[in-house]
């Protein structure tokens, strides 16, 4: 397997896939059989899709780096391999926005266990399209400002995930009214 220009193969797909998804899961678990603090940093703290946005953009980076390691003498182009990583790190929470909020959007509010079905089910649908995006992802060429651009939005992401996450959340909820309305 070249990992400088990845090929879309299915065994790849399937394997990162569930990666992610287990990872996904084992930081949740852990997180709730050991509140503790280094935890809380990837985990949720709390049942909100805001943590689990956090989560899943924590997860990812994780898998990517456990893929960097078990291919690591592989890899010929690092700065693709990490830059496309990154770059769909980023899109990851509105993936997770996007593809939870079908069940709601089609069926309303579901019985709890069915609701943990479809959230497990959205976890490895998410990771199947961050999968693909980076295996396109990997072609692109990501020029300095570009590269920029990524380091810059991966500091003020997790800065915002940590801000809300230790300190008080923002007055703007994402389908709440505005109070002055």
């Amino acid at each position: 397997m070249n990992l400088s220009r990845e090929k879309s193969y299915p065994a790849h797909f399937a394997v990162k896939t569930l990666l992610f998804w287990l990872v996904f899961l084992a930081i949740m678990l852990l997180y709730r059989f050991f509140p503790v603090f280094p935890f809380s940093i990837i985990s949720c703290t709390n049942e909100s899709n805001y943590q689990h946005y956090k989560l899943g953009f924590f997860a990812y980076l994780i898998t990517c780096g456990i893929e960097y390691l078990m291919y690591r003498k592989r890899i010929i182009d690092r700065q693709s391999f990490l830059y496309s990583r990154l770059a769909v790190s980023l899109f990851l929470p509105w993936i997770i926005f996007l593809v939870w909020y079908i069940a709601p959007a089609a069926v309303g509010q579901m019985p709890v266990p069915l609701e943990i079905v479809w959230a497990n089910l959205a976890v490895l649908l998410v990771g199947l399209c961050a999968v693909s995006l980076e295996t396109g992802w990997v072609t692109a060429v990501f020029t300095r400002p570009s590269r920029i651009v990524i380091w810059v939005l991966l500091f003020l992401t997790i800065a915002l995930f940590l801000r809300f996450t230790f300190g008080p959340l923002p007055w703007a909820d994402v389908f709440l009214e505005p109070d002055w309305r």
